[in-house]
């Protein structure tokens, strides 16, 4: 057995060892293309959102893509400050088209009795709360 494995390690070795094929001028071409193609036709969208009235702070996040075009924005609220950002990034580069900030008080006023509701368009919603029965306050998710 031990032959076995000393003799497949050096196989591999010897694998990983190989120089790399170089790409053709066709291979590099083709390439090119198929991602040109990819990057013109590719669309996502995705949103996200935390509201913790435990913690007194909020955050959410918005982007889509359609092509070579990102827009979104994001926001939050630390008991400080709230802010709101839009930008987008396409052929001309990543530009804010709006950011607004403004003071909002004294810092965060944490609320054992608060909830934090979170959301997402890939995980959909859920909701916690401290745990009170431990002394540590874990959280407990109370599904919303």
């Amino acid at each position: 057995m031990f032959k076995f494995v000393l003799i497949a390690s050096l196989l591999v070795a010897v694998a990983l060892a190989a120089p790399a094929r170089e790409e053709t001028e066709a291979e590099r071409v083709e390439r090119e293309e198929y991602e040109k193609y990819q990057n013109e036709n590719a669309q996502y969208a995705f949103d996200s959102k935390v509201d913790d009235k435990i913690n007194d702070g909020q955050i959410s996040r918005t982007e889509e893509r359609e092509g070579g075009t990102v827009r979104g924005s994001y926001s939050y609220f630390d008991g400080f400050v709230q802010r709101h950002v839009e930008y987008i990034a396409d052929k001309d580069g990543y530009r804010v088209l709006k950011d607004e900030m403004k003071d909002v008080g004294d810092g965060p006023q944490f609320n054992p009795e608060g909830q934090a509701d979170v959301q997402g368009s890939l995980i959909g919603k859920y909701s916690i709360k401290l745990d009170k029965t431990d002394d540590e306050k874990h959280y407990k998710d109370i599904h919303a």
